[in-house]
């Protein structure tokens, strides 16, 4: 079952632009820097990461179409394992990273990309891969194991593609305007000491109400 989960979960054939966290082998910052993910989100270079070729409507698996209160907490707590509380920047909760992804998610082009629909069959793969190798829920696991069954999701194409997407709503949550629902109080900013252009969007004059 799950080598069927995996293979259906597979998305586009080229690598991410950038490379996940986990097998990085690098502390936030250092991995920030090194990989240049800051640097695409603050808009020197790059873009979405490249997972986004069409699949069959038979290609979804797991049990979430919908953000349900569990399919929350699951999304939450991978976040968490990528940008924890861990004194080195700010966490996922600090970012408000998941209020930020469920806005994100309305933009058109990422409804047109699919986004939403594959970060809920991710998530149904990893409880499906949580519950075989463990026994029980991803978020019923203890941090140490959680780390482990993510990092068994990474070493495949479709697992990678599936943490990509999600840092890469964690890494605009921490560098986009507060306004967009994530970075409150400009704490990504402060963090990576960075200066955001002005003006900066108000109230009725976002992304949105121009696309």
């Amino acid at each position: 079952m799950l080598k069927m989960a995996k293979a259906k979960l597979e998305r586009g054939s080229n690598k991410p632009a950038y490379i996940t966290a986990y097998g990085s082998g690098l502390n936030r910052r250092a991995f920030l820097r090194q990989t240049g993910a800051a640097a695409v989100l603050l808009g020197l270079i790059g873009a979405k990461p490249n997972i986004l070729q069409a699949q069959e409507s038979e290609s979804r698996v797991g049990g979430f179409t919908e953000f349900t209160p569990l399919a929350v907490t699951l999304v939450k707590a991978v976040q968490l394992q990528l940008f924890p509380d861990d004194g080195d920047g700010p966490s996922s909760e600090q970012l408000n990273s998941f209020q930020y992804l469920i806005w994100a998610l309305e933009d058109p082009e990422n409804q047109a990309d699919g986004d939403k629909e594959f970060i809920l069959q991710g998530v149904g793969w990893l409880e499906e891969l949580a519950k075989s190798t463990h026994g029980t829920s991803f978020i019923k696991l203890s941090i140490k194991d959680q780390d482990t069954v993510l990092k068994q999701i990474a070493k495949s194409r479709a697992g990678e593609n599936w943490l990509s997407l999600l840092l890469y709503y964690l890494l605009e949550s921490l560098t986009l305007d507060p306004i967009y629902g994530g970075n409150p109080d400009g704490i990504g900013w402060q963090w990576l000491e960075h200066q955001p252009g002005f003006p900066r969007p108000v109230k009725g004059k976002t992304y949105l109400d121009f696309s």
